[in-house]
């Protein structure tokens, strides 16, 4: 029998199981979402700044997303949001209600099991990427660092490859897009930009040592 993944949705501190996005998507003109949002800060500046959006933060550690999600129910005179949801998973267990739900999808510096699907191009991860983009497009912003200077044992243990713009190029843009996944833009970006980028992970990466950090734009079409 095919497993069923319940969309638990986090209030305040307290986990709440939920059936049914559409009557919270309900007025809202797009839903993005952040997988592995962490503390969920990245998903409340960026709902502050579009109401017409509803961002939601999927993370499976519920108590990084405390302050946040206590944050966005109080009066909007006391920063309450209306417009963010912070979901209790990780993207190998998406939730049934998230299928096809994403108009624009963010992966910020992913870690752990997140970041191994993502370099390795993992299909359990990307499938479930797929599957939570809303058709006929979506799209998709990516960013992630390692270095055996800063991550060596993490290397070591996931096996991760050695990362750089050749290593995307050659082996994960065909990867990629025999998912379904079209790698429109490749770069990186600087410390300067980490300190900008709006999570407090990135933010402490570019106050530290310079490194390589590689971002990828690209769609996910589903026609």
């Amino acid at each position: 029998m095919e497993r069923i993944m319940a969309l638990r949705i986090l209030k305040g501190k307290k986990i709440i199981e939920q059936a049914d996005l559409s009557g919270i998507a309900e007025g809202f003109d797009s839903i993005a979402v952040d997988i592995g949002t962490g503390d969920g800060r990245f998903v409340y500046n960026l709902a502050k700044k579009n109401p017409g959006t509803l961002f939601i933060g999927l993370d499976p550690a519920a108590e990084n997303m405390f302050e946040y999600s206590s944050r966005i129910i109080k009066k909007p005179s006391k920063g309450g949001l209306p417009n963010v949801l912070y979901v209790v998973s990780n993207i190998e267990e998406l939730p049934d209600e998230l299928s096809g739900a994403a108009d624009n999808i963010y992966i910020n510096l992913p870690w752990g099991s997140l970041l191994e699907g993502v370099v390795k191009a993992s299909d359990h991860v990307l499938c479930n990427v797929v599957r939570l983009a809303k058709p006929p497009e979506a799209s998709l912003e990516m960013c992630f660092t390692y270095s055996e200077l800063h991550e060596l044992g993490e290397m070591d243990r996931r096996e991760l490859p050695e990362l750089s713009l050749d290593y995307i190029r050659e082996t994960l843009v065909p990867l990629y897009h025999e998912k379904g996944i079209e790698i429109k833009q490749l770069g990186t970006i600087d410390n300067q930009d980490l300190r900008e980028h709006g999570t407090q992970w990135a933010k402490r990466l570019g106050f530290g040592r310079s490194r390589e950090v590689y971002r990828i734009s690209a769609a996910i079409n589903k026609k």
